[in-house]
């Protein structure tokens, strides 16, 4: 080795200091990069960057001791060449090195390569779009529900009109008031109340009622005056040579004439009784 005599005449040997610290780096327990590896790991540095946004997919590479430095360049490539196909649309596998590319003899000195893909742009979704279809459908079926509604407020308040109940005379109160709630709902019919018969009613005491109408009118008002038979205090309703005491219509006998038959008028008997119920509109066809 050569020397070199300082100044004051003393031989000063050459720094070691690279070996020291070499040395403390080895010490630490982290051994320089052999040429291979340092070769591999600034070819796949090198391959990310070209790539753009890019994966690892495949575990961390680890070398064995076989293979040399032109081994190593040429796995650098292969990845490299993977890389810029991924990013271009021409996938980004992890298949086998195929045979006769530079790399397969440096793939015998490599555990795994790491395959490299591009990190996939997921789209914005943007706002929710409201299905045309539903949104008509939903307006309609409000104003369906809205009409609805109106028709039966208006039906409510029509039960509530201002009819003449003074041609009945003496009727029971709540006679009276099924005598409103039936005839404002169906146009106000002439009624008849306390009246006298030949045969055994309730019409002179004041429980039972007849509206004096005919055919379509008649069958709505006596529908409506079973369904609400419990609220108004029904006992049974006669139309048209029929009679219905709540379970369904029963024939009965010719008597002789429309007016006998009840063909010419609904009639409603009631209950000894006030009912404790309150009618309703909705129920009525």
């Amino acid at each position: 080795m050569t020397r070199h005599r300082s100044p004051g005449g003393r031989r000063t040997p050459l720094s070691t200091a690279p070996v020291a610290r070499r040395r403390s780096a080895t010490r630490r327990g982290t051994p320089p990069l052999t040429p291979a590896q340092s070769a591999l790991r600034n070819g796949v540095t090198a391959a990310a960057v070209a790539g753009g946004s890019l994966t690892l997919i495949a575990p961390m590479i680890t070398l064995t001791t076989a293979g040399s430095e032109a081994d190593a360049a040429a796995v650098v490539a292969l990845a490299s060449d993977r890389s810029r196909a991924a990013a271009t649309g021409g996938g980004g596998d992890t298949a086998a090195v195929p045979v006769g590319h530079p790399g397969a003899a440096a793939a015998d000195g490599v555990r795994m390569i790491a395959g490299i893909e591009p990190v996939a742009q997921l789209a914005d979704p943007g706002p929710d779009r409201l299905d045309a279809d539903a949104l008509l459908k939903a307006v309609g079926l409000a104003d369906v529900a809205r009409k609805a509604e109106e028709e039966r407020a208006a039906r409510e308040a029509a039960a509530r009109c201002d009819i003449d109940l003074d041609g009945l005379g003496r009727v029971k109160p709540w006679v009276a008031a099924a005598a409103q709630f039936l005839g404002c709902l169906y146009g106000q019919p002439d009624l008849i109340g306390v009246a006298s018969r030949g045969r055994v009613s309730d019409h002179p005491t004041g429980h039972a009622l007849d509206f004096m109408v005919r055919g379509e009118r008649g069958d709505r008002i006596a529908e409506c005056a079973l369904r609400n038979q419990k609220a108004l205090g029904i006992t049974y309703v006669i139309w048209e040579q029929k009679i219905n005491y709540g379970g369904g219509w029963q024939r009965m006998g010719d008597r002789g004439g429309d007016t006998e038959n009840h063909v010419d008028h609904v009639h409603i008997s009631f209950a000894k009784r006030p009912p404790s119920g309150t009618p309703s509109v909705e129920v009525c066809g």
